[in-house]
């Protein structure tokens, strides 16, 4: 892959959005999930020893591009592609929302038609679509998943924003996630502006990974 400063000859570093618990999860000493198996196919391809880096979200991922990481795993998000070249789509994730018990709606798009407020994270794909979706006042935006969560758990809002499963680790009794999800969220490899040349390896290694997975059966979409 491409050279780029702050790189170590050999590695390749890994950004990990630990706030994204679809794609990437603690395991014992390292980590498990979806997002690492399609590192280690990289990594493989690549001949790269892989080093990965944390993150409390995906907004402090795209923060450090340029320098700070060799590829990640993201949302698309045409607001990144200024920093962000991304590869086709390897995973798709469900935007849903977690409601109190004392809400009466039963639907993502129920609960979107209604007057209730919703708790957000500035800079997570679901923000952008939930800009789209209802009017700016009932969102309530925090600067990051962690903030948003502590800020329902505290009692503001009436809903929570975000992706299915950190949603369903959220310890706040008398809510509930709703059935269905007012976004569906298509995950890439992600690399730096400057790395585009390598996004024809990027998509090989992606389709080979689907590919396998199909074989396998049922897997992440």
């Amino acid at each position: 892959m491409t050279a780029r400063r702050g790189r170590h000859p050999g590695a390749l570093r890994v950004a990990l959005n630990m706030n994204n618990a679809a794609l990437v999860q603690r395991s014992g000493d390292g980590y498990g999930g979806p997002a690492i198996a399609l590192a280690e196919r990289i990594g493989a391809a690549t001949g790269a020893r892989l080093t990965f880096i944390e993150h409390p979200s995906a907004r402090s991922v795209v923060e450090a591009a340029g320098d700070g990481w060799d590829i990640a795993f993201l949302a698309i998000d045409p607001s990144r592609a200024d920093r962000i070249a991304f590869s086709r789509p390897w995973h798709v994730i469900d935007a849903t929302l977690l409601v109190r018990g004392d809400q009466p709606s039963g639907t993502c798009d129920a609960f979107l038609n209604s007057r209730h407020t919703i708790l957000s994270a500035q800079g997570a794909a679901y923000h952008a679509q939930l800009e789209r979706l209802v009017d700016r006042e009932r969102l309530l935006v925090a600067s990051s998943p962690s903030e948003a969560r502590a800020r329902f758990q505290r009692g503001e809002g009436d809903a929570l924003a975000g992706i299915r499963e950190p949603l369903a680790l959220i310890d706040c009794p008398g809510s509930r996630i709703l059935p269905d999800r007012f976004a569906r969220i298509e995950q890439a490899v992600a690399l730096p502006k400057g790395a585009a040349a390598d996004m024809a390896l990027m998509n090989r290694v992606v389709e080979t990974f689907l590919r396998d997975q199909a074989g396998a059966g049922p897997g992440p979409e």
